[in-house]
C-alpha cells in the first residue's frame, strides 16, 4: 500500500510558526535580548585554508542545529579546545550529518516535510562553515532565524505525525502508546525551548561569563574572560591555568597577550608585562590598550625602585 502523502495543511504550517517564535534564537532577536558583553567580541575563528573550513563544515552545521534544537545549558558554539580530538569530532560529526540526511531522505514518502526541513536548515547554514563569519564569531543567533524556519516544520511535522498515528484506529496498541509518548515528549520539548534562555539572559555578566566557560570548553573567549575573573578576584595560580590550557588549543586567538600582561601587572611582574605590551605595540603603534598596558607597567617599575 502506497503511503499518503503529508499534506502542507494549516494546522503544520501554524504549530511551525508557534515553534519558530518560542525558539531562544527567535526570542533573542525579537525581544532584544542583552547583547553579548563585549569582552567576548573578538576574532574567535583561527585562520584557516578552504580545506579546513570544509574538513569543520559538519561540526558547525550541526552544532547550529544543536544550539537551536537544545539550547538547555549551552551558549555561543565554538571550536572545541582540545586540538588532539578536532579529527575524530570532525569525523564523528560528518558521520551523524550524513546518516540525518539519509534517514530524513527515506522518510521522504511518510514525511516530506523532514527532509524539506532539514535540507531547508543545512543549506541555509552551509555559508556560515565555509565562507561566512558572522561578526567576527562562527556563531549568530540572528543568522539562526532562517535555518529555525526548516528546523520548526521539521518538529511540527513529526509532532503532528506522531498523534495522527496516536489516533489512527489500526494502529497495534503498542505503537499507538509510543508514538503518543513521543508526541508528549516533543510538545514539552518545545513548551521548555525558550526557558534555559530567558535563565541565560537573566544572569550577569561575570556570572554568565563562568556558566558559557564551564558548559562549553570549546569557547575560548570565555575561558580567557574567566581567567581575568580569576586574578581580579585573587587567584592568579587558576587564572593562570585557564590561560595556559586556552592558548595550547588556540594560539592564534589575539586576546591572550593582552591577559597575560593584566595577570603579571596583578601579580606584580611589571617587566614580564611590559614585554606583551611592547610586542603588542609592534604590531600596532596605535593600540590604545597595548599603550595603557605599558604606561602601567612602566608606572609600576617606577613604584618598585627605591
Amino acid at each position: 500500500m502506497k503511503p499518503k502523502p503529508f499534506p502542507p495543511d494549516k494546522k503544520l504550517l501554524s504549530l511551525a510558526a508557534i515553534i519558530w517564535l518560542l525558539a531562544p534564537a527567535t526570542q533573542s532577536v525579537l525581544m532584544g535580548a542583552p547583547s553579548t558583553p563585549s569582552s567576548l567580541i573578538g576574532s574567535l575563528i583561527a585562520p584557516s585554508s578552504f580545506g579546513e573550513r570544509f574538513f569543520t563544515l559538519a561540526y558547525v552545521i550541526l552544532e547550529h542545529m544543536g544550539w537551536w534544537l537544545w539550547p538547555f545549558g549551552r551558549d555561543w558554539v565554538l571550536r572545541p579546545l582540545d586540538p588532539k580530538a578536532l579529527f575524530a569530532i570532525n569525523l564523528l560529526f560528518w558521520l551523524i550529518l550524513v546518516l540525518m540526511l539519509r534517514h530524513a531522505w527515506r522518510l521522504r514518502k511518510y514525511n516530506p516535510w523532514v527532509v524539506i526541513g532539514l535540507g531547508w536548515a543545512v543549506l541555509w547554514l552551509l555559508p556560515v562553515g565555509i565562507a561566512i563569519e558572522l561578526g567576527g564569531q562562527p556563531f549568530s543567533q540572528a543568522y539562526l532565524l532562517a535555518p529555525g524556519l526548516g528546523l520548526s516544520l521539521m518538529m511540527a511535522s513529526l509532532l503532528i505525525q506522531c498523534f495522527r498515528i496516536a489516533r489512527r484506529p489500526r494502529s497495534p496498541a503498542p505503537w499507538k502508546q509510543l508514538y503518543l509518548l513521543v508526541g508528549i515528549g516533543l510538545c514539552v520539548w518545545v513548551a521548555a525551548l525558550s526557558v534555559e534562555d530567558s535563565a541565560r539572559w537573566s544572569r550577569g555578566d561575570a556570572e554568565r561569563i563562568v556558566h558559557t566557560a564551564q558548559t562549553n570548553s570549546g569557547n575560548v573567549a570565555a575561558a580567557v574572560e574567566w581567567a581575568r575573573l580569576e586574578a581580579i578576584n585573587g587567584n592568579p595560580a587558576q587564572a593562570e591555568a585557564l590561560l595556559l590550557n586556552a592558548e595550547r588549543a588556540a594560539p592564534w586567538y589575539g586576546e591572550f597577550p593582552y591577559a597575560k600582561a593584566e595577570l603579571l601587572l596583578l601579580r606584580g611582574d611589571a617587566a614580564a608585562a611590559q614585554f606583551y605590551a611592547e610586542q603588542l605595540l609592534q604590531k600596532d603603534p596605535n593600540d590604545v590598550r597595548a599603550k595603557a598596558l605599558q604606561e602601567a607597567s612602566e608606572h609600576q617599575l617606577t613604584q618598585a625602585q627605591p
